[in-house]
């Protein structure tokens, strides 16, 4: 049984039975791009759940067929210019990463197509990441033209140094196999079954002792959320830097067509 207790403009958030909160990002593009003003809501939702006394895990999911985040609104990002606007940007991703990584509810990432830039940072900053067999996972951001500050400090953190370095230095595709192998997934299952597996997961860890759970989570994930409000900061720094160039926009406006 499951009752649609959050719905917004680009998601909505089911609360299964045992505790389970299932948000969907399936209201956009299918490749369910990130603008400012979705990670706001995302945010919003997470909050949400955090305070909710039913709620004892959360899985986060792009939705049937569809990718779980290919990054940052280029359409929306392509228009910066290097000044107040990008500071505001990068307070958005903070308190988005901040806000799914220091909740007391353990978070699970569901990842069906291609998990990119912000993307795969908001699934970094989950408990436990399945993929399906079609997953990819990629870094991009140098590609682009922009530096990988909080990218580059979440991959050291959560996978260690040789496998960051790799991704952001050859913007290469991580299959599911390889993201697998390199600790960036946890479990790959058929696409089919990845929604059962990750909320199996989710189940799994709702059983437990909440209160267990939960301040094991605040004193693992601590040093984590400190670290991003560190990366902040220089983020804002290398990104002013960056969009006044303006190299940036080029290539983010050749990406999606506007060049």
């Amino acid at each position: 049984m499951s009752t649609i207790d959050i719905e917004t403009a680009t998601m909505k958030c089911e609360v299964l039975s045992e505790g389970i909160a299932l948000v969907e990002f399936s209201q956009a593009h299918e490749q369910n791009p990130f603008s400012r003003a979705r990670m706001r809501e995302l945010t919003r939702v997470m909050t949400d759940l955090d305070g909710d006394d039913r709620i004892r895990c959360v899985v986060l999911y792009g939705g049937a067929g569809r990718s779980f985040g290919a990054g940052g609104d280029f359409h929306e990002v392509s228009e910066f210019s290097g000044g107040d606007e990008v500071d505001a940007w990068i307070d958005d991703i903070t308190d988005l990463y901040g806000t799914i990584a220091g909740i007391s509810k353990p978070v699970v990432a569901a990842i069906d197509g291609f998990a990119i830039g912000v993307g795969l940072q908001i699934a970094l900053c989950c408990d436990l990441r399945i993929g399906s067999r079609t997953s990819t996972l990629v870094m991009p951001e140098f590609r682009v033209g922009i530096a990988c500050n909080f990218g580059g400090y979440m991959l050291e953190t959560v996978v260690g140094r040789s496998v960051m370095q790799e991704m952001l230095y050859t913007c290469a595709e991580w299959p599911a196999d390889r993201a697998l192998t390199d600790g960036l997934l946890q479990e790959v299952t058929a696409p089919e079954d990845l929604l059962d597996s990750a909320l199996g997961h989710a189940r799994r860890i709702a059983s437990y002792t909440a209160a267990a759970v939960q301040s094991t989570r605040a004193r693992v994930n601590g040093p984590f959320v400190e670290g991003l409000r560190r990366v902040r900061d220089e983020g804002k720094r290398s990104h002013r830097t960056a969009f006044s160039a303006g190299e940036a926009q080029q290539r983010m406006r050749r990406i999606i067509g506007k060049a």
